[in-house]
């Protein structure tokens, strides 16, 4: 909870009812102008660009939840430079896949793309890699990283399949995907002979990259990010735990960081993932760039800026508490597009609970004004972290988060500025 005024306390579900009628217009705006306001752009380099082109198969999983979808129902079509070359069913081949072909357990997928895509691939929930011995690792899950391997000519398994040569225990590595300068390899994976050049992309321990430093066999070993495997037998804790998070803070039973940290802390317990991936996933200079906002944020309470900058706010707008709650979307609007939202929701709160003091009114309508105005960021790519993500690769330019961010931006301070003080009256 966070504490509003007088005793009363904004609960985590209170922004629904200004949040969720935001989100239904941004979706209609979306949908009805998207298509009008935002031209078809191309990245200046395509994933189908990248010359590693890899072979890799996977099997469907029995019991995984794609049995008796189509291909394109199950995510597989589309795949961003990924494309399903055949499928093998009991001995038969089929080739030209439609999108509307029906998975069956069992079933073999001959997949040829990019490295990024693979990563993806062998996290897909319902895909295992094949259960021939050229694939097995006795390696625990939690150890296993995926290492791109380029194969020297001095290797002693040049002209030899990789079953043939015993790969994964010369080498206590899985072959995972091949790749030979951009072209599709022909066969299964444990079929595929040996040459020179070619890269192989390996599910291996940690320490692989130690054992081969100095060997002869590779020209070139690097690691691949974020390639751990997810372990989907966990799923159904993770999700207990994230329930278990929302209930008790929904219904008062803990603060919310205490619940994150609890949560947290189970979750590691739990085996849900490793202490050295939770101090991974931290982004500190995200948790630094807050801290600094703390810190101005209380100067400016501190000094009496806050006091100072509310009192012309109020005049301003005539003493009007609706008008001042404009201001305070713009304002905060404003320092979102330029910073971190975070930073913006400090640095306006203490001026927006100062207004509300000074006229004399429910600071709610104020709080929730910045929660929203706060998160919603759409004119600029660094307005928010996902607006940056897809930036280069959409091949999206400055002014297309202009056109469609600005009409967004407006629609939301309406919506928020009419409904807050009516949920919540001044």
């Amino acid at each position: 909870y966070i504490k509003a005024s007088g005793g009363k306390s904004m609960a985590m579900f209170d922004l629904i009812w200004v949040g969720l009628p935001c989100a239904i217009a941004a979706f209609i705006f979306l949908l009805v102008f998207s298509r009008r306001l935002l031209p078809e752009r191309k990245p200046a380099i395509k994933m189908n660009d990248d010359p590693r082109q890899y072979t890799t198969e996977m099997t469907v999983v029995e019991n995984g939840g794609l049995v008796g979808k189509s291909v394109e129902d199950a995510g597989l079509r589309n795949l961003p430079g990924l494309f399903l070359m055949e499928i093998e069913r009991e001995g038969q081949l089929i080739v030209a896949v439609s999108r509307r072909q029906k998975l069956e357990a069992r079933d073999r997928l001959v997949f040829v793309g990019v490295l990024e895509s693979v990563v993806d691939l062998q996290k897909t929930r319902g895909l295992a890699r094949s259960d021939e011995a050229a694939f097995t690792l006795d390696a625990p899950l939690s150890r296993r990283r995926l290492i791109e391997a380029v194969v020297s000519d001095r290797c002693p398994l040049i002209g030899t399949t990789i079953r043939a040569g015993q790969f994964r225990t010369t080498y206590s590595a899985a072959v995972v995907a091949v790749g030979r300068g951009g072209q599709r390899v022909e066969g299964k994976i444990g079929d595929i002979e040996l040459q020179p050049g070619d890269t192989l992309l390996l599910e291996t321990d940690d320490d692989f990259v130690t054992r081969q430093r100095n060997s002869n066999h590779f020209f070139l070993i690097s690691g691949v990010e974020n390639s751990q495997p997810i372990r989907h037998d966990r799923a159904w804790i993770a999700l207990a735990l994230l329930a278990m998070m929302i209930a008790t803070v929904a219904f008062g039973l803990i603060d919310l960081l205490s619940a994150a940290l609890v949560s947290a802390t189970l979750m590691v317990l739990s085996q849900c993932c490793t202490l050295s991936q939770a101090r991974q996933s931290v982004d500190w200079s995200l948790l630094v760039s807050i801290a600094a906002a703390l810190g101005i944020g209380r100067a400016i309470d501190t000094c009496g800026l806050d006091d100072f900058v509310a009192g012309h706010m109020i005049g301003f707008a005539a003493g009007n508490p609706w008008w001042v709650l404009v201001a305070v979307y713009l304002t905060t609007m404003i320092f979102t597009e330029l910073i971190t939202n975070n930073a913006a929701a400090i640095l306006v709160f203490p001026i927006a609970w100062a207004s509300a003091s000074t006229l004399g009114v429910n600071p709610m309508p104020f709080v929730i004004t910045i929660c929203i105005a706060a998160s919603a960021g759409f004119a600029t790519p660094f307005g928010y972290q996902t607006n940056l993500m897809v930036y280069a690769p959409g091949g999206y330019r400055f002014s297309d988060y202009l056109r469609i961010g600005i009409p967004l931006d407006l629609i939301f301070m309406a919506i928020t500025v009419t409904l807050a003080p009516i949920v919540y009256p001044f």
